[in-house]
């Protein structure tokens, strides 16, 4: 029995309604790696990663609940720290 798993990437394109990116899909388990948490370039596109890049784990069975995912997850974070950036601009003017 194992008790780690050694993902085996290749490239996988996503295109689905409008939206189009590349990440990376486990031929094995079929898993479909969030291209944000896990860096994609980095991992199955050959691409160096930032220094400060922090990897996370989000895989996913299907592309739907991919795309979720960063709508939910992804999207959220940013327009956080643009209500914080609009409350910091707005302060600084008064």
């Amino acid at each position: 029995m194992a008790y780690t798993w050694e993902p085996k990437w290749e490239l996988f394109e996503v295109n689905i309604d409008g939206i189009r990116f590349k990440t990376c899909k486990d031929r094995i388990t079929g898993l479909i790696a969030c291209p944000i948490c896990l860096h994609a370039a980095s991992r199955c596109l050959g691409e160096t990663p930032p220094q400060s890049y922090v990897y996370e784990n989000s895989f996913f069975y299907s592309v739907e609940d991919l795309i979720n995912h960063m709508k939910n997850y992804h999207l959220g974070e940013l327009r956080k720290k643009l209500e914080k950036l609009i409350t910091k601009m707005s302060e600084e003017e008064a």
